[in-house]
Order: structure tokens, then C-alpha cells, then sequence
């Protein structure tokens, strides 16, 4: 590429400021903002031009002309002194010599709108007129310029670094606590404020209450859940929007979870506070649930621990105590026998019926890693189960009319009533 004759070609052709012509050349300057790569070019060119003209006093002045009716001042003073000539500058046919007006405009209504919302990180996102990036585009298609960045990179940059040198506050691309959105038609800024996630684990001592709330047809659902009494403290103290609970598995509301816990993660949308004593609110959970439900101090977690933590429940093992009552006196030998049968077994399970219609239809192979059965009194047991995660307890007791094999009814060949089941722990939690 000449650059040289390339640059003759576009100041004859087009009035461009010097922010959108240094712009088109982006890329071979890195180190410059694209105003002084503008200036530059103009000044280099203007040169060339003054050089030509000592060599050939009657050349030309067509060049010199057009630089200064695209703003240059040494060529608008050359034209004044030499010639007496005011030439008048001509808007910058990209921006209409607006680009520095709107970095200010935007810079200045983010500034604004930062006070509505705490955070640390932010990035700036921007709605430009069509017709100011088409023309962008034009000007590199026509003159085949291949070493430009887009109008809205640039701008975006320029904001970025203003906001943040203001606010002392750090840009950050991916997942920034706030994005702030400029509408440059509208001359308006929206705010996407990014979740905010904590972790911890809860031991849900008591039965009848839910993991999360209920969000079927029935929305007159009164069942407690653990999800409700993280908003009622949560969301106060954050000001949010709203809150997502996401578990390590689940256990039914009439199951009691123990152990060590279940772990789980928390979304706050939408928080408007991010600077929150996370002590606090774990102290403040537990004196207002902690007969029911008791948590774990919060910590800070990240969006990405989110899938980890669903595929973690499938992987880690669990472990069950549960009380059965059975049609028929069970003996002590079959009681030992169950054990070792179940101790170490593959369970093949179908989807139970009782989810058949929010869960999809398949065989799913789990394993028993250990299992001891005993008497409690007269037709009454206890089990201590250890198995996959993913493995549904209940079903593997009662069959579920054959779509969990091998099951303890279906061995004992007797119909069975699960009369308290609890969670004891979970590897890992």
C-alpha cells in the first residue's frame, strides 16, 4: 500500500477530522490515540506538499487546500498568510466533527448514572445512528483501507478511559460488575448490573420445607422453602431484583438434610449494594430460621462455580438414614442379606413417576456403595444407605411399581412405607 497516495486520495476526495482519519490507519500506529495519528498524517502530508512546492513553485495548491478545509490549522494559516485566502472548514463527512462532543456527552451522563449503583468493575457499551457507522465503513470499503479499526471500538476505549480515570474505578470486558449502556440518539444511559454470587451449604433440620419456591400453576403455594429465606435477607441488604437458588442436587420437603449440609450457590440479581458484610448476614439467617434452617457463613463465589457445583452433585456420593415400615416381619437373616446384596450394587432406574412430567424418560445407572439394614422394633427398620448422587432414595425402597431394579421391596417381596428419610451427608459438603 502507498500511503503516501492513499492519503491523497481521501483528503482530495472527503473531509475527515483528525480523530476519523487516523482511525482508518489504526493499526500502524498502535501506540497513539487516533486524533494524533490524524494530526500526524495531515502534517506529514502538508509537508510533503510544502517540500513539492519549494522544489515547483506553481504546483498545485489543490492538497493544501483540502487539508485545510478539513480542519488543519497549518494549512488553513499557509492559505491565509500566502494566498489571503479564509477557506472554510467543511464538517468531517463521518462524524459531522461530533465524535468529541459525544465522548464528553456519554462520559458525563455515565458519570451521572454511576451513582444510582456500587460497584468496582465496569465496562461501557454504546448505540451509535446507523448512518455515522455506515459512513465509517464506507470510507474504509471505498479506499480499500485494511488497517482501521471501527468507530465504535474507538469510542468505546475513549469512554472507557475517561469513566474510569473519574470514577477510579476498573474497566473489565468480561463480566464487569455494571455495564452502562450509551444511547447516542437518545443521549440516555440503561445500567446491566451483573449478578453477584455467594456460596455456602444448609442443614435443613426440620421436615416440610421446600429448597425452592413454588412455581407451578398454584401460586397460592404456602409450603416455606430455604430459597424464601434467603430473599427475606438477602435482597434487603443488597437491593436486588431478585434471587436464584441454585443446589448441589435437592432433597423432598418431607426429608431432612444433615451432616455437614448441602452446598449451594446463590444469585442476587441486579444488586444495587455490592459492599456487603457477608458475617452479618449469615448471623442474621440464623437467628431468624436457624430452628429450621442453619447455613453456612456466606463467601464470595463466581458465576462459572455455578455448573460446577450441578455437576459435582451428580458425581459425589451421598448418604442416607431411613426408617421403613414393611407389610411383613422381616428376619435377621434377610436383613444381612439385603445389606450385602445392596452393598456395591448397580442400580438400574427409570425416571420415577412421580416427576415423569417435569423430568425426560430414561434408565439411569447408579450405584449402592453401602448399605446396612436393621431392626428398629415389631415390622419397623432403619437403613443407612451410601450411593451416586442422582440416585432417588425413596424409589429405590418402594419399586416404584418396577422401574427402579433392584429395589428392597421387590427383594423382600413386600410392600413398604418410608416413614422418615434424612440426608447425612454429602462428599464434599
Amino acid at each position: 500500500m502507498d500511503l503516501l497516495k492513499h492519503l491523497k486520495k481521501i483528503v482530495i476526495s472527503i473531509p475527515l477530522c483528525d480523530r476519523c482519519l487516523g482511525r482508518q490507519f489504526s493499526n500502524l500506529m498502535p501506540t497513539s490515540d487516533n486524533e494524533t495519528k490524524g494530526r500526524v498524517l495531515k502534517d506529514f502530508l502538508f509537508m510533503n506538499e510544502m517540500r513539492a512546492r519549494e522544489e515547483n513553485p506553481r504546483k498545485s495548491l489543490k492538497i493544501v487546500k483540502a487539508l485545510a478545509e478539513s480542519g488543519h490549522e497549518p494549512s488553513l494559516s499557509f492559505m491565509k498568510k500566502n494566498l489571503g485566502l479564509d477557506v472554510v472548514s467543511k464538517p468531517c463527512y463521518v462524524c459531522e466533527n461530533g465524535i468529541s462532543s459525544l465522548i464528553e456527552s456519554a462520559t458525563a451522563s455515565i458519570i451521572e448514572k454511576s451513582s444510582e449503583v456500587e460497584f468496582k468493575t465496569f465496562y461501557v457499551g454504546l448505540t451509535l445512528p446507523v448512518s455515522i457507522e455506515e459512513k465509517d465503513e464506507k470510507v474504509k470499503s471505498f479506499f480499500k483501507l485494511k488497517f482501521g479499526e471501527a468507530l465504535k471500538n474507538e469510542l468505546n476505549r475513549e469512554i472507557i478511559r475517561k469513566v474510569g480515570k473519574t470514577l477510579q474505578r476498573k474497566p473489565e470486558m468480561k463480566r464487569p460488575d455494571v455495564l452502562f449502556i450509551y444511547d447516542a440518539v437518545r443521549k440516555q444511559v440503561s445500567i446491566q448490573i451483573n449478578s453477584i454470587f455467594l456460596k455456602s451449604s444448609y442443614k435443613k433440620l426440620v421436615k416440610g420445607i421446600a429448597q425452592t419456591k413454588w412455581r407451578g400453576l398454584d401460586s397460592e403455594n404456602t409450603t416455606p422453602s430455604i430459597e424464601k429465606m434467603l430473599e427475606e435477607v438477602l435482597l434487603p441488604a443488597y437491593n436486588g431484583s431478585g434471587l436464584k437458588f441454585h443446589g448441589a442436587g435437592r432433597e423432598d420437603v418431607d426429608v431432612k438434610m444433615l451432616g455437614e449440609g448441602r452446598p449451594f450457590i446463590v444469585e442476587i440479581l441486579e444488586p444495587r449494594i455490592r459492599n456487603v458484610d457477608l458475617k452479618k448476614l449469615h448471623l442474621e439467617f440464623n437467628r431468624r430460621f436457624g430452628d429450621m434452617v442453619e447455613i453456612a457463613e456466606f463467601q464470595n463465589a463466581a458465576y462459572s462455580e455455578v455448573p460446577r457445583l450441578k455437576l459435582e452433585a451428580e458425581i459425589h456420593k451421598k448418604s442416607y438414614r431411613v426408617v421403613f415400615e414393611t407389610e411383613r416381619k422381616i428376619s435377621e437373616e434377610e436383613l444381612r442379606e439385603l445389606s450385602e446384596r445392596f452393598t456395591g450394587t448397580v442400580v438400574n432406574q427409570r425416571t420415577p413417576l412421580r416427576v415423569l412430567k417435569r423430568r425426560k424418560d430414561k434408565v439411569r445407572r447408579k450405584v449402592v456403595y453401602k448399605a446396612v439394614f436393621k431392626r428398629l422394633e415389631n415390622n419397623l427398620y432403619e437403613a443407612s444407605i451410601t450411593c451416586s448422587g442422582g440416585l432417588y432414595v425413596k424409589e429405590l425402597f418402594h419399586g416404584d411399581e418396577g422401574r427402579t431394579v433392584p429395589s428392597v421391596a421387590g427383594l423382600l417381596n413386600t410392600k413398604i412405607k418410608i416413614v422418615e428419610m434424612e440426608v447425612t451427608g454429602i462428599e464434599g459438603g
